[in-house]
């Protein structure tokens, strides 16, 4: 291959280059979902495998929950390699760097497939990897890794291994409804570029060997996705919040058309602009395109436009309320990346081949890297390994235990005014969302799993619906929790006050332990279910106790009794008691008792979910078997 051959497929790297300027300037990204969501699960599924241990459960939010099956956590994807190596900022920059690179690979690939010429793929690929939608996902790390590579899907819509391999890949960096939402529009593609329908069975296995690839997640997913609290589906309220409304529609022009304008850290979902180069050129390849293409693509982004309008007409409303499929996605807003493979073909085509092309491509480049390098804050580095008091504070006062923040200081900031850096760090050092996690102060509740086990949830929700401080105080111990963090002070009651460390602390007066030994009388009166009467603890004692990830042990020497643990049932743990294997009894509702004997005795409970087990190997034996075929069908040839 001569050079000038060669020279068009590494251009799509470059428009990629300006999201390592902030880090080779000091500095970093760091606004939304990306600070208190994908930090904490990439900097807890780092130091477990950095400790010798599978990121197989998070005992930091929601009382305990699966980390192996925490589908946006994208635990298992290959690319959140450098999260392992480097500290975050810096394998944040790369991750950036890489997969937005990926994406203009991927598509100036598809676009050079449809035999485009190589400026009229690099004008497509620029807008797919530069438009509003790409730009407004810096802080979404899962959404970004499976928006990079849905082109794939396109690109090898007719060779069912590697389309099988790239959905694998989709599915493991952490956002399903896209992917399943882009393989729909790549078999839609592939019908009106071919004029033929696809294979049916072809694509049937292909994504057989996709599930097959992706098992390691897929099945315990499915389990965690059953047993939680959005298991039976989500209100329509919540379906259709953060979409677009008709004034949004000149955004997809240029963002100074829309109410977000470059503001894609706070307006993602208002932000899907595609420039005023790429539409010229979208709206000139439109013209271009032969009948049978032209109003097939403008119907699709009609329908597109409609479903991310969302909750704003009643046509809108109507396709939400009445088509079932649409009851799984969340937020009409997110439904404009299915745009990208119309916008990136009209954009190509528009370009064309003339003498300008490649001065065309060139500027619809710039023009998108110019709006992408303005829509999101960054922040001085340190920023994410800075802990702040309130990290410390807890890590001294814990001992073990978790704490409860207040539902009323869930989403409350004092002092950050219109200044996102201080907010940002305001957020964080409160340990809003998840940020707790990565400095392991275990907490009661959290915010921002989309995921969370039934049982769990509603035990959170039991404290949270109490009618004052002083009776949610009253089942602290029963939740293992020794701290109340308020927004306000009160009054101490029962509570010792601690001080204010960003937030006002108290403290439980009675002993807590996530480990209390019980007299026979005292056990059998704890409910099974999740009531509000409960036996006083005078007659409880309590007991030492480990907790780690996946693993607690508890030593005790006591009369017989029963030992409570203020850990939840989950499928996948394992319970033995001086090594026999034992079945806990629930009690209150979330949580667990275990019969122990008299003298001296160990308790110790394992996570090894089967589901997991069973993942891994489906996934083990697709890849040995892929691995197989490859190398007899290379020995043949």
């Amino acid at each position: 291959m001569k050079p000038a051959d060669v020279r068009p497929w590494l251009w799509p790297a470059a428009l990629s280059a300006f999201f390592l300027v902030p880090a080779l300037a000091g500095r970093t990204f760091f606004w939304g979902d990306l600070l208190y969501i994908h930090f904490p699960w990439r900097a807890l599924a780092a130091q477990e495998l950095a400790r010798g241990h599978a990121p197989l459960w998070d005992p930091f939010v929601y009382l305990g929950m699966p980390l192996a099956a925490e589908m946006q956590g994208a635990a298992w994807y290959p690319g959140t390699l450098p999260f392992h190596v480097f500290g975050f900022e810096t394998a944040l920059s790369m991750y950036h760097a890489f997969h937005y690179g990926l994406a203009a690979f991927l598509t100036f690939c598809w676009l050079r497939r449809l035999r485009l010429a190589a400026p009229a793929a690099l004008a497509g690929a620029a807008a797919w990897a530069g438009c509003g939608v790409l730009a407004s996902r810096v802080p979404f790390l899962n959404h970004l890794s499976t928006l990079a590579l849905l082109p794939g899907l396109l690109l090898f819509s007719e060779e069912p291994w590697l389309f099988g391999l790239t959905a694998a890949l989709a599915f493991l960096s952490g956002y399903p409804l896209m992917l399943a939402g882009g393989a729909a529009a790549a078999f839609l593609f592939s019908w009106l570029l071919r004029r033929k329908i696809p294979a049916v069975g072809a694509w049937a296995g292909a994504v057989a060997y996709a599930a097959g690839l992706g098992a390691v997640l897929l099945v315990p997913a499915i389990e965690l996705a059953a047993g939680s609290h959005r298991g039976s589906g989500m209100p329509l309220d919540e379906v259709l919040a953060f979409g677009l409304e008709p004034k949004d529609l000149g955004g997809l022009l240029a963002p100074w058309f829309s109410s977000a304008g470059l503001d894609a850290a706070t307006q993602w979902w208002r932000s899907w602009w595609l420039g005023l180069a790429a539409s010229a050129a979208a709206a000139a390849g439109l013209a271009r395109l032969r009948p049978g293409l032209r109003w097939p693509l403008a119907a699709y982004g009609a329908a597109v436009i409609v479903l991310a309008l969302g909750g704003s007409n009643p046509v809108s409303v109507w396709c939400w309320r009445h088509l079932p499929v649409l009851r799984a996605v969340r937020y009409p807003g997110n439904l404009t990346y299915l745009l990208l493979p119309a916008a990136a073909l009209a954009v190509a085509a528009g370009v064309g081949t003339g003498r300008r092309a490649g001065a065309w491509a060139a500027l619809i480049a710039a023009e998108l890297a110019l709006y992408a390098s303005l829509s999101q804050p960054t922040a001085l580095k340190p920023f994410f390994t800075d802990p702040g008091p309130l990290a410390r504070t807890l890590q001294r006062e814990l001992g073990g235990e978790r704490y409860l923040l207040s539902p009323r200081a869930l989403e409350w900031t004092q002092g950050a005014g219109a200044n996102r850096e201080a907010a940002a760090f305001d957020l964080k050092h409160r340990f809003y969302g998840l940020t707790n996690v990565p400095y392991r102060a275990a907490a009661v509740a959290g915010f921002g799993e989309p995921l969370v086990p039934q049982a769990n949830y509603e035990v959170m929700d039991f404290l949270f619906t109490r009618p004052n401080m002083a009776e949610a105080a009253r089942y602290l111990p029963w939740v293992g929790a020794s701290v109340l963090l308020t927004r306000e002070r009160y009054p101490e009651g029962t509570l010792r006050y601690l001080g204010q460390s960003l937030w006002h602390g108290y403290r439980s007066p009675s002993p807590v332990s996530g480990a209390f030994w019980l007299p026979d009388d005292a056990a059998s009166r704890i409910p099974a279910g999740l009531e509000a009467g409960l036996p006083p603890l005078t007659a409880a004692r309590p007991v030492p106790y480990l907790r780690e990830p996946g693993r607690v042990s508890v030593v005790g020497e006591t009369p017989p009794g029963w030992l409570y643990l203020a850990e939840p049932r989950y499928p996948g743990w394992e319970a033995r008691v001086d090594g026999a294997r034992v079945t806990p009894e629930p009690a209150w509702g979330a949580f667990q008792k275990i019969r122990v004997p008299g003298g001296s005795w160990s308790v110790d409970l394992a996570y090894a979910p089967m589901s997991f087990s069973i993942g891994l190997l489906l996934s083990a034996l697709v890849v040995s078997a892929s691995a197989a075929y490859w190398y007899n069908r290379a020995r043949s040839l």
